[in-house]
């Protein structure tokens, strides 16, 4: 009996904690090893995925350029842009080392086609840098390079100093125009002491001076003094320009000379005296020209200012270098009067002629001191 109610109080108890576990609205607890079972296998699939990703290989991709950069070092300074490596498109004026002789032109006077009347003395000048890297010293020259020298030595010093590197230097001839109408050109360079000639730029071009001569015009005044120019008289050649006062006579270009009615021109004469004996004369002797068109002489003859004279004037010619001829004479004395002067000279277009001017006096040349105003060619 006491076991068969053991037996029912057993099943009983067993019964109801059945019925407790299967109870609605409640989860069934896991295990700790079932936790931990679970936890290792989600780490473990953790693993595989990461290792399937990155074991995988993706699809095929077009592989463009890329531009590989050189890795750069750190510096304290800041990194200088790289120097432009296109070429220039001016070539520069001078080599790297530099030109040892070598000018470069500034500035002039007389500038190219200046009027210069046929046989007229003038002065050229040039100035010019010396734009190599040796210095200029005594040993170097002015040459004539080529043209018409126009009465130029064939060399002239260019210098008593020394013209360094970047210093200018003023070079003057005394030039006298050719007795030809027309353009006329004379080139010119430098010269070292190695007898190297040298010019403007790197191409040593020369400098040069360029007149123009118009036709048949000549001044007999301004280029009473030009080279090939004679004065003289009884006692020989006279200096150019003269003496004034001289016994043996004399010439002066005068630029605002006194007429004998004591007029004063604007107009250059020459005042000339014969020498200071009985019967004195003076002459200036002009070289030769040709005379290419009609032309005429023109010029005005009288005493000089108040001067108490007694003169003859004269022109005189050589044509073809032939002998002398007189073109003309005028007798000038003291009366407040002059003498107006026009000679044609037509007859001699073509030819080769020398011309002179007389003075001689009549009985004592104490005081006949005279005067050619504006002697000159003109065109008819």
């Amino acid at each position: 009996m006491k076991k068969s109610v053991f037996v029912i109080t057993f099943l009983i108890i067993f019964s109801l904690i059945l019925a407790g576990c299967n109870l609605p609205g409640q989860e069934t607890p896991e295990s700790q090893v079932d936790l931990l079972n679970t936890a290792a296998a989600q780490t473990i699939q953790a693993q595989q995925t990461l290792i399937a990703e990155a074991t995988q290989v993706p699809p095929t991709q077009e592989i463009l350029p890329t531009e590989t950069l050189a890795p750069q070092e750190e510096t304290e300074e800041p990194t200088q842009p790289p120097a432009p490596t296109h070429t220039p498109t001016t070539a520069p004026t001078n080599t790297p080392e530099g030109k040892c002789d070598q000018a470069a032109f500034m500035t002039e006077t007389v500038l190219d086609g200046s009027i210069i009347n046929q046989g007229q003395a003038f002065t050229k000048t040039w100035t010019l840098k010396n734009s190599g890297t040796c210095t200029w010293n005594a040993d170097y020259d002015v040459v004539f390079f080529s043209g018409n020298a126009m009465g130029a030595s064939a060399a002239t010093q260019l210098t008593s100093n020394t013209v360094a590197p970047g210093q200018q230097i003023t070079i003057s001839l005394e030039l006298q125009a050719p007795n030809t109408v027309g353009t006329h050109r004379g080139n010119f360079k430098l010269r070292n002491a190695a007898g190297v000639v040298f010019g403007i730029g790197a191409k040593d071009s020369p400098f040069w001076v360029e007149i123009s001569i118009p036709g048949n015009t000549y001044d007999f005044a301004r280029n009473y003094c030009a080279p090939g120019v004679k004065w003289s008289s009884g006692s020989g050649e006279l200096p150019c320009p003269g003496v004034s006062g001289s016994e043996k006579g004399w010439a002066l270009l005068i630029d605002k000379p006194l007429l004998e009615n004591m007029a004063l021109d604007d107009e250059p004469g020459l005042q000339v005296h014969p020498q200071k004996v009985e019967n004195g004369w003076i002459r200036g002797t002009y070289p030769e020209i040709t005379l290419t068109s009609d032309t005429s002489f023109k010029t005005i003859v009288g005493c000089y200012g108040s001067t108490n004279c007694d003169v003859k004037f004269s022109l005189l010619a050589r044509v073809n270098g032939g002998a002398e001829q007189t073109l003309g004479t005028w007798h000038e004395v003291q009366d407040m009067t002059f003498t107006r002067v026009e000679i044609d000279l037509s007859s001699l277009t073509g030819k080769r002629v020398q011309f002179i001017l007389l003075v001689e006096a009549n009985g004592s040349s104490a005081n006949d001191l005279s005067l050619w105003f504006a002697p000159r060619i003109v065109p008819d």
